[in-house]
């Protein structure tokens, strides 16, 4: 086989775990009304419950000892991006959802007055889109005389949805010094599905020799895993700092179940193969590890006068060396049987089912301004950048992974919250991110087609626009006379 062959069929392998979703970014969510609303600069302290998940030591600056309820009210989000498959090959998607956001509380135990004690239940990273592109038009693709028809499809989709549940615990050691720590444990779920075919059919209709090529890749899997998040937080009446480390998550279990089919028909015709090549694997319920990386995250909070204060929040996610996800432990099928295992790693990367990611360092800045109108209501506007950490934004010959969004985001919101009588307090914020401007490569092209000159992959090149907006709308309630009369009761 020739050298450059092997290299255009494993490209267009490598196709099929491409996603064009926003798996790829840390800051995509932001938890809490007041943390949402100052661009998730948070860590610097707030009176808000998501202290249990931005630094626990700061919940002794929460005054309210109650239960609050964050909801994603309306979520929208839409992404296009031009020329994805080549010029006019564009793909496209809108996704609309109602999703919980945070269940939080914080409590200080009477006969403790210097521990506080939280607890959260929150959503994030939920994720669904479907891509999906057909093309057909006549071309010149294959050595026979005259043009051929040329069919081309694209097809994908993502599901994923991650929830966290745990504690947080911290202690006042003096009136200006408190310490926390915070333990979570997660569940993600993906469910990912991908195809993608050409089919080239002679301009002899008596002739049945179409030539075709063919990847259809599909996965479900589900993992849980847990971390520690230790914290501090040094605070004045005019000025506060926080710190918190997010070690690396532990991998607890995880289970999956994974497909892929790579086929060819008729190509040896072409002058690409010497023969035609069948290979297909399946495993199920296999273990599947997922792992994050570590983080750091500083915040500082500045009382500009005595109504107005600054939040600013930096954190840097450490880089994630590639590692797989799902290890394959079958032996795939191949025809012809001649193909040995050593041959699918040299043209797969690695084994055949294998899927892995690895991740950059990236560092993600929040600023945001508190207001405080009157003495029951306030507003909070900020923003905050959302840099995607997808190490390899091209696509690589020894890694099979899901390479996801190549953009990173700016988002902004506006909000505020109001507290209303026995203990309540409603809140509202609205958010909305886009996709910052950039132009990269398009490796296939549909509208360029030639065997021996691109493997029928088309002449890449340079022309890829991203488009991507995203509307929130959070409401939260704060239900302090309800926590109270539970305790009553109790």
């Amino acid at each position: 086989m020739k050298k450059n062959y092997a290299l255009s069929f494993l490209l267009l392998s490598l196709l099929s775990f491409i996603s064009f979703g926003q798996d790829n970014h840390y800051w995509n969510d932001q938890f809490g009304i007041k943390a949402t609303a100052l661009g998730g600069a948070a860590v610097g302290g707030l009176d808000d419950y998501s202290m249990v998940y931005y630094n626990a030591a700061a919940m002794t600056l929460v005054e309210k000892r109650a239960l609050s309820f964050s909801l994603n009210a309306y979520q929208i989000r839409k992404f296009k991006q031009q020329n994805s498959l080549g010029p006019d090959q564009d793909l496209q998607s809108t996704e609309f959802s109602v999703v919980p956001n945070m269940v939080a509380g914080v409590t200080t135990p009477k006969r403790f007055p210097k521990w506080h004690v939280g607890y959260m239940l929150l959503s994030k990273n939920v994720h669904n889109s479907k891509l999906n592109s057909f093309h057909s038009a006549k071309y010149d693709a294959i050595n026979a005389p005259g043009e051929e028809k040329f069919l081309s499809k694209y097809a994908q989709e993502i599901r994923n949805i991650e929830y966290w549940v745990g504690f947080g615990i911290s202690y006042d050691i003096n009136d200006n010094v408190s310490v926390g720590l915070t333990h979570m444990g997660g569940f993600k779920g993906v469910r990912y599905y991908n195809d993608y075919s050409i089919t080239v059919l002679p301009q002899d209709t008596s002739s049945s020799q179409d030539t075709r090529f063919s990847s259809n890749i599909s996965f479900n899997y589900w993992d849980v895993r847990a971390m520690f998040k230790p914290s501090v937080l040094f605070h004045y009446p005019k000025f506060r700092v926080g710190f918190a480390a997010t070690l690396p998550t532990f991998n607890i279990v995880g289970r999956g179940t994974f497909l892929r089919e790579f086929s060819t028909l008729n190509l040896d015709g072409a002058g690409m193969l010497p023969f035609d090549i069948s290979i297909a694997s399946k495993s199920t319920r296999s273990k599947v590890k997922v792992k994050d990386p570590a983080s750091f995250s500083l915040g500082i909070a500045l009382q500009l006068s005595k109504k107005i204060w600054l939040n600013v929040t930096a954190e840097t996610f450490l880089q994630q060396k590639y590692y797989l996800i799902h290890s394959d432990p079958t032996e795939a099928e191949r025809y012809p049987e001649f193909i040995s295992d050593s041959t699918i790693v040299a043209l797969f990367g690695q084994k055949f089912l294998d899927y892995g990611q690895s991740a950059r360092s990236v560092t993600n800045i929040g600023i945001g301004i508190d207001v405080q109108v009157t003495k029951r209501a306030s507003f909070q506007f900020g923003g905050h950048t959302d840099f995607n950490y997808n190490r390899n934004p091209t696509y690589l010959f020894n890694q099979q992974h899901i390479q996801s969004s190549q953009y990173s985001r700016l988002v902004f919101a506006l909000g505020g919250n109001l507290d209303l009588k026995g203990g309540k307090r409603a809140s509202m914020v609205l958010e909305f991110g886009l996709a910052l401007p950039k132009t990269t490569d398009y490796v296939i092209d549909f509208t360029t087609p030639n065997a021996e000159r691109n493997g029928l992959m088309g002449d890449r090149g340079v022309g890829v626009r991203t488009q991507a907006y995203s509307f929130r709308l959070m409401i939260e309630l704060t239900l302090g006379k309800i926590i109270e009369e539970i305790k009553k009761e109790i």
